[in-house]
Formats: C-alpha cells, structure tokens, sequence
C-alpha cells in the first residue's frame, strides 16, 4: 500500500481537472462590485428572501385568524 502523495496539491494527485482558484477574504465594496457575487445572483436572492417574508407573513395571519 503506497501512502498518496499530499505535498501535490492534487484531489486526484494528478492535478487533472482542479481548478480551485484561491479566495481572498475582505475586498472592499466598489462602485463595479458591491457585493461579493454577481447582479444576477444578487436579484435572485431579493426575490428568494421576499418569498420567505411572504410566505411567513401569509402563516402568521392563517394562524391568526384560525385562533
């Protein structure tokens, strides 16, 4: 049994398909990127947490008007 070799860097140790870019904690807000991901991605969670708000919202008058 041939313990792998670590030292490499490597999931597959053959460097074959890893693509992992470093990622650098505390960049500044900018006028080009104010958030740390993309308008699209951004958008989509106002639209995800405006679900959740609703579908809160329409639980607690259900329960409130069941009492």
């Amino acid at each position: 049994h041939n313990s792998p070799n670590v030292s490499t860097g490597s999931l597959d140790r053959e460097g074959a398909g890893d693509h992992d870019q470093p990622y650098r904690f505390g960049f500044r807000p900018r006028v080009s990127h104010p958030y740390p991901f993309s308008t699209r991605q951004y958008a989509r969670l106002l639209i995800l947490r405006g679900r959740i708000c609703d579908s809160q919202d329409f639980s607690d008058r259900r329960a409130a008007t069941a009492a």
